[in-house]
């Protein structure tokens, strides 16, 4: 009898929630948006050459999946809402972060799907408040100035071969991966060199109304002990868009601990700016970081930065054609270093042709060169790092939107 009484319980409590889910539903709307990224790579890193099919620009650019709902709060001039974004990984095999040459084919095996975001929100006049795992104010602060939109091409952050092995080190170097020389502070072992505060984490964020047309500004406190404030203005001027975005955090949990550092600082800023009649167009994002009680002789003072340039028109009835060059500077970002690193610059070059087939639709081009030059204060680590070779790649890709 008691287990006749604790189903029928059950059935109940599932009837209701049922019922509540329904309802729920039918006065909320539900969107599902997102992109869908793959590329054709060839690569020559000075001692190998090879050509695979992979998903391209790493996480939170080749691919994802995101649901949206939102509802009316009743009596009340609020609303509600929830975000659900997932990823079809590929992390063992695509050319960002830990990959490396030889992984970077693949098995052919198929992507898992990852959650990359969860966060539910409520807003009114009064501003915007959203509590769960998500992107926070800084993240993407030094990327999205951008009013080309050529971001699958050309992008601030070191989104490609960062777990690719440096070919041409001597013995006794350390540091052997391209990302090594691009460490982040903000999020110790993320090597991406820009955008580094650039993760979704758990936390909490407030969004405060629009002060002035074209302003928004907003605050996040994650786990941890990370906060950060960042503001975000774009205006057009007789048809020049201007697009400016600064932020700054401070991780007081473990920011800097891949330089032995008590606590991090993180101040990024871009501009973009778009002529609407010629089509010109340019960016430039710009990123410090600094460490607190770091190790001597360690990476714990960066400087990052990111230029491109370029025209995009509709010289074609397919859409808009896009040709844009870039040029990026990573410096200092080599974390403990060791074996007598004192310095070093990581550059990234390159050039790009965008072409856009309507809105839902572009296929691009893109070539890079990544050099490398360390500086040493011993004869054992001049021998160890000035023998790197530079990674060249050319990147046939396209990015279909839903």
């Amino acid at each position: 009898m008691k287990n006749s009484i604790g189903s029928a319980k059950k059935i109940a409590i599932g009837i209701m929630a049922l019922g509540f889910s329904q309802a729920a539903l039918s006065e909320s709307n539900l969107n599902i948006s997102g992109w869908v990224n793959e590329g054709m790579v060839y690569y020559d890193d000075g001692v190998d050459s090879d050509t695979f099919q992979t998903t391209d620009n790493g996480t939170t650019l080749n691919s994802r999946i995101t649901f949206s709902a939102s509802a009316d709060v009743p009596n009340t001039s609020m609303k509600a809402g929830m975000e659900i974004i997932l990823e079809p990984n590929q992390s063992s095999e695509t050319p960002l972060l830990f990959s490396s040459q030889s992984a970077s084919g693949g098995s052919g095996a198929g992507d898992t799907i990852g959650t990359l975001g969860k966060s539910i929100y409520l807003e009114g006049s009064w501003g915007k408040v959203t509590m769960g795992l998500q992107s926070m104010p800084t993240d993407n602060i030094a990327v999205l100035a951008d009013p080309s939109g050529t971001l699958w091409t050309q992008i601030s952050p070191l989104f490609r071969f960062n777990g690719f092995t440096i070919q041409g080190l001597g013995a006794g170097a350390t540091n052997t991966v391209w990302g090594s020389f691009a460490q982040c502070l903000a999020t110790p072992g993320l090597g991406i060199g820009i955008d580094c505060n650039g993760i979704y984490r758990k936390g909490f964020r407030y969004d405060l109304p629009q002060l002035a047309e074209g302003l928004n500004i907003a605050v996040g406190f994650a786990n941890d002990e990370i906060y950060d404030i960042a503001a975000k203005y774009t205006t057009d001027m007789s048809g020049l868009k201007v697009m400016l975005h600064g932020g700054y955090a401070i991780n007081v949990g473990n920011g800097g601990a891949n330089v032995g550092g008590s606590q991090s600082e993180t101040f990024q800023i871009q501009v973009g700016v778009m002529d609407t009649g010629t089509g010109l167009f340019g960016t430039l994002a710009y990123q410090n970081e600094s460490a607190d009680d770091a190790a001597a002789n360690s990476g714990d003072d960066t400087d990052a930065y990111h230029l491109k340039f370029g025209i995009k028109k509709k010289w074609i009835d397919l859409g808009d054609t896009a040709i844009s060059v870039q040029y990026a500077s990573y410096k200092d970002q080599f974390g403990m270093g060791g074996g007598g690193i004192t310095g070093s610059d990581l550059t990234r070059s390159g050039v790009a042709l965008n072409q856009n087939f309507g809105p839902s639709l572009v296929v691009y081009l893109t070539y890079e060169k990544l050099s490398l030059d360390v500086d040493c204060n011993s004869a054992a680590c001049s021998a160890a790092y000035d023998g790197a070779k530079d990674l060249d790649s050319v990147i046939l890709g396209g990015t279909f939107f839903f």
